[in-house]
């Protein structure tokens, strides 16, 4: 692990095609990610994206619906399996299935269904609307992973502080607030780093909707490293990506852990 990273490391110092022998340019690389109109701040842009708004709607639906499956509403244990049900799909066959789902031709359902409301079909897959396009995709793939997540860490709080809560009069949105939360939090902690780390290496779902040939109009930080290395041959630049790609996920993660840090609950 140690030496391919300090390999990494070299090259993104390096003028380098893959073949011929690397050139020594110093920070050139990094110098030109950072430049005005730059493909990588576009894409830094568009990760952010798809960390932020997703994530905000993917840990609201899994902690209202883990609430709901921890106050045993009827056909809870039906929810749990329906909603966990995505995890088990291979992040590559639900990007397939979701472009099936946005398609413009008769085997689209979305628009076949706006074509019978007479509505206009909308192109879901243009690369000017993929990212907004994804947002949905990444919500029913990942709430149910957080939900199991959170799920279990609310059945590990102890029945007594609930009992001795409802008899003061609490209500189950104060519970929720009061005592879910406070004696969750560590797990929710893990559950917003888990969300950051995934929208910042983001990946699949926009290389297979573009069919491999991403634009600047939808790349992320990942998808343009793998398109500088393995299309333009552009192996520095590529990897100088790879390292800034790194140094960010580790400096967002810990600042993450430090803002989210309380006072640890023992139960």
């Amino acid at each position: 692990v140690v030496w391919p990273a300090i390999n990494a490391l070299m090259y993104s110092f390096t003028r380098w095609d893959g073949l011929s022998t690397p050139v020594w340019i110093g920070i050139d690389n990094f110098v030109n990610l950072f430049k005005s109109g730059s493909d990588f701040v576009t894409a830094i842009g568009h990760n952010i994206y798809l960390t932020v708004v997703p994530g905000s709607i993917i840990l609201t639906l899994a902690l209202f619906f883990a609430w709901m499956i921890h106050l045993k509403v009827a056909g809870s244990t039906l929810f749990r399996v329906t909603f966990f049900f995505p995890n088990v799909i291979a992040s590559v066959a639900v990007a397939l299935l979701w472009v099936l789902l946005y398609s413009t031709t008769e085997m689209g359902p979305i628009n076949n269904i706006r074509q019978a409301l007479h509505m206009e079909k909308v192109p879901f897959l243009e690369s000017a609307r993929l990212l907004q396009s994804i947002v949905p995709m990444m919500v029913w793939s990942a709430t149910g992973f957080y939900l199991v997540l959170f799920l279990a860490a609310m059945e590990n709080i102890p029945v007594d502080y609930y009992e001795a809560a409802h008899l003061d009069g609490a209500s189950p949105t104060l519970q929720f607030i009061r005592i879910t939360l406070p004696l969750m939090w560590d797990v929710l902690t893990t559950g917003i780093i888990f969300l950051i780390v995934g929208g910042l290496k983001f990946f699949d779902a926009v290389w297979v909707m573009e069919n491999g040939r991403p634009s600047p109009a939808t790349h992320t930080m990942s998808s343009l490293m793998y398109a500088k290395v393995f299309e333009e041959y552009n192996v520095g630049y590529g990897t100088a990506i790879a390292v800034l790609l790194f140094v960010l996920v580790l400096i967002v993660t810990r600042i993450s852990m430090r803002l989210l840090k309380r006072e640890r609950l023992e139960y």
